[in-house]
């Protein structure tokens, strides 16, 4: 048994309400019930009756609640009053792939900056894979990632998230190529070319949009090479070697005249840059001021 299991029961308990307690806690409400789930079969007893329209305790969740509430409140207190007292230089750590770094990291810290003078930043430009991983193992306090229009796997990824935007996916092509004279192609009119791909592992969420962009247009993509480095894929589609395809304001960051984006008919396929943080009630100071304001800017980045 956990104090995450029984602390979201408790606030679960309190507001009878899971969209509420989703927006307390910060936390998805699959989140949640996973947690109380786990819960409830550690203790062998049902703690809640759910409908689509209410939520009610149960006899032995009235009992747990009464038993556990007082001493949450003074380990919340016990928490907060360490957080506030605690001297220690204001330091946000970042880990982000490089488009987000780009595109939003200037005017989020500027703001934050003009919030708190004293503040210091780390920023750490990697993978969307590796950035997770120091996010779940507390390494930094917040990331941003690349990840797909239909991706609904953040509950496995055990960190919480905010998407920020999204972005079309377009082909991405030498100034020389026979297509480059064109705004709009049909995919599957690359299927010829030979395609720089993304690694599954460091960039997951590219590569799977290529790979499922090119199996909806009818073809495997005959894969050549494959990176996710800006410089690296401009030089070698700037040569006319390959094609590939990447999300719009990814393409944007590439300063070259000599390579162009293509868009897509009849491709609806998106991916968007969303901001994670650690699945925790006790968000870290140093994060809580990121998300706010993150909040407040979200609909102007």
């Amino acid at each position: 048994m956990n104090l995450l299991s029984l602390r979201y029961f408790v606030e679960v308990a309190n507001t009878l309400n899971f969209t509420e307690a989703s927006r307390n806690l910060h936390v998805s409400q699959p989140g949640i019930s996973q947690q109380i789930h786990i819960l409830e079969k550690q203790l062998g007893v049902k703690l809640l009756y759910r409908t689509t329209r209410s939520v009610e305790l149960t006899e032995e969740g009235k009992y747990l609640l009464e038993k556990v509430a007082p001493s949450f409140n003074q380990i919340e207190n016990t928490v907060s009053n360490v957080m506030n007292t605690t001297q220690m230089p204001f330091l946000v750590k970042i880990a982000t792939i490089p488009s987000a770094a780009s595109l939003y990291l200037p005017k989020i810290m500027k703001n934050l900056h003009e919030q708190f003078p004293d503040i210091e930043f780390n920023i750490k430009e990697t993978t969307s894979a590796h950035a997770t991983e120091l996010i779940k193992s507390r390494e930094y306090h917040i990331g941003f990632i690349r990840t797909q229009d239909n991706f609904h796997s953040f509950n496995q990824m055990e960190v919480e998230h905010l998407e920020l935007n999204r972005s079309p996916l377009v082909a991405v092509v030498s100034a020389n190529h026979k297509l480059a004279s064109q705004q709009k192609i049909h995919l599957k009119e690359l299927k010829d070319d030979f395609f720089l791909h993304y690694d599954s592992d460091q960039s997951p969420a590219l590569h799977d949009l290529l790979q499922t962009a090119c199996e909806e247009a009818g073809f495997t993509p005959k894969t050549i090479c494959s990176g996710s480095e800006l410089l690296t894929i401009s030089n070698l589609v700037s040569n006319n070697f390959v094609v590939t395809l990447m999300p719009m304001d990814m393409f944007q960051l590439i300063d070259s005249k000599r390579i162009i984006c293509l868009g897509l008919e009849g491709n609806q396929l998106e991916s968007s840059i969303s901001a994670v943080w650690e699945e925790s009630p006790y968000i870290r100071k140093n994060t809580k001021y990121m998300l706010e304001i993150l909040s407040k800017l979200k609909s102007n980045l």
